[in-house]
């Protein structure tokens, strides 16, 4: 095994440094055997994407071509995978990764790394370079899946895990992905729930799978099906049933187990010039170190009337306008949110949400009560570009996200939702994930 120079992009500066080969790490069994899909012992987590280095941000992970597509490429196909994230030190790191297989549930799979990937079961990241022309010195990562070093084997859940040389005890980042085998056809539609009658708000999510191609004995037990509303993991749909079986064919056009709330349309502002005020933006200014930018006040949408509007379904872009090489060039900046209200909402905090926030609530996204200008207000700090966002609110000792209470709900919003289709028989080892679809509400 080697790194070839040669196929790496030639405008970045390339650090090597000879490392350990680690050709015998074993995962080994996390949890016992159980019939069809795994049920794992009370004391494992399930893996989750997350941050857990401060220094660590502006975490992408998408397919190639495609900055705003969820992480998911085919089995033996030319598709690639592209992590980018920074780190804001002038220091480079020595960060190192692992892959691990999981199940329909995000556990650790019951087989060995020798079993569903070829290479090394540790690999450095080797491609890395320092920002340029920026007040806030960073240092850009970037890692193609696959790669030389690594080939996957199977389909299924996996997560990518990033370690510091210097402590392998606690990984600073992780990112799921998915490795597809196509062996099934998923067709559907988005449509206004007929459960909910006239004044409806959700929308319902009515497909039907195809498995032609492969022998199912069982469908309701040897399939499972995962749905997403704009790649949000938090609210996802689990352990759908087709609500009929007939000629290879599993139809999901059931009325209350597979709608979503449709939301409203995200915000957005533009930061891709720091010189003259962007979308949604009224103020900018230098304050040694940052650049200052402030955001036009908002106001709670939720008695309002459905408006369209433009929007990345929660995602955002990396980009400066006046820059060649936006991952390198484009400055980090502190953007002020603030939310107007009559008065503070008891019982609950307020976030700002979206792809901004990673897709959840923490401490860095929390909202503040101003008790002299009567609004909320937050202070997050971001990589220049376009972004999208929302205000959600979680009661007290809950935590599921309300995005409703705030922005208020339509059937006309458009939304991106995304099905997964997973098999696994009496004597499999592993889920195989053997269908993807993703389908719009408004773009048919």
């Amino acid at each position: 095994m080697f790194i070839n120079t040669a196929t790496m992009p030639a405008t970045r500066n390339l650090l090597h440094k000879s490392y350990k080969i680690y050709s015998a790490l074993f995962i080994f069994l996390l949890y016992p055997v159980f019939d069809g899909f795994a049920f794992p012992q009370s004391n494992v987590k399930p893996m989750e994407n997350g941050v857990y280095k401060e220094s660590i941000r502006t975490v992408q992970f998408f397919r190639k071509g495609w900055e705003f597509s969820m992480p998911v490429i085919e089995l033996e196909k030319e598709q690639e995978l592209v992590l980018k994230f920074d780190e804001l030190s002038d220091q480079t790191t020595n960060f190192y990764y692992t892959i691990t297989h999981c199940d329909a549930d995000w556990y650790p799979s019951r087989i060995v790394p020798q079993e569903y990937m070829e290479g090394f079961v540790e690999n450095p990241i080797t491609d890395f370079a320092a920002s340029a022309n920026t007040t806030i010195r960073y240092t850009n990562y970037q890692l193609i899946l696959p790669n030389e070093q690594v080939r996957f084997m199977i389909s299924g859940n996996y997560l990518l895990s990033i370690y510091d040389e210097g402590n392998k005890e606690i990984p600073v980042l992780t990112r799921r992905f998915y490795i597809l085998e196509s062996l099934t056809e998923i067709s559907g539609d988005v449509k206004k729930s007929t459960f909910e009658g006239y004044r409806g708000r959700d929308q319902e999510i009515d497909f039907t799978v195809d498995y032609s191609h492969i022998h199912i004995l069982d469908p309701h037990t040897e399939v499972k099906v995962v749905m997403m509303q704009n790649t949000r993991i938090d609210n996802c749909i689990v352990n759908l049933k087709p609500l009929f079986v007939k000629e290879n064919q599993l139809i999901y056009d059931l009325s209350r187990e597979n709608i979503f709330p449709g939301g409203n349309e995200f915000r957005n502002f533009d930061t891709k010039d720091l010189r003259i005020n962007g979308l949604g933006v009224i103020k900018i200014e230098y304050l040694d170190p940052y650049f200052e930018v402030a955001l036009r006040p908002d106001k709670v949408r939720r008695l309002e009337d459905y408006q369209t509007e433009n929007d990345l379904n929660g995602h955002y872009l990396v980009k400066n306008n006046r820059a060649n090489d936006p991952d390198l060039e484009s400055d980090y900046i502190v953007v002020h949110f603030s939310l107007e209200m009559p008065e503070p909402l008891s019982g609950g905090k307020i976030y700002v949400f979206g792809g901004i926030s990673g897709w959840k609530c923490l401490a860095a996204n929390l909202m503040k009560w101003n008790f002299e200008l009567k609004r909320y207000e937050a202070a997050l700090t971001i990589k220049q570009g376009f972004y999208d966002y929302q205000y959600v609110y979680i009661p007290n000792g809950e935590n599921k996200i309300d995005n409703a209470l705030l922005e208020g709900s339509h059937v006309e919003t458009e939304n991106d939702y995304q099905i997964f289709v997973y098999y696994h028989t009496f004597s499999s080892r592993y889920d195989k994930l053997i269908g993807y679809r993703s389908l719009n509400s408004v773009k048919r």
